[in-house]
């Protein structure tokens, strides 16, 4: 259990290495990896994680890990098939 906000952020930092507003920005493009991956389409993603378009959510996973949804969860099944 959690006492106070400054040992949460302690928490967060040491188990994440994260402070908890840059946790907070990255959880939904952790949630978007992991449901893309497991099949979900962009348009879902986009849709439960609040964006009012599959584009503007495009727009962000773009700016944020460099290539859109589709690429690099191909780019990263395709790198996990070589290295197994």
């Amino acid at each position: 259990m959690v006492r106070n906000e400054r040992t949460l952020a302690r928490v967060l930092i040491r188990q994440t290495g994260m402070s908890f507003g840059r946790w907070r920005q990255q959880l939904p493009l952790m949630l978007a990896v992991r449901w893309l991956g497991a099949g979900a389409s962009v348009q879902q993603v986009a849709d439960d994680l609040g964006y009012e378009s599959a584009s503007s959510f495009v727009s962000m996973f773009r700016k944020n890990l460099g290539s859109p949804p589709a690429r690099y969860v191909s780019e990263r099944a395709l790198s996990s098939a070589i290295s197994m």
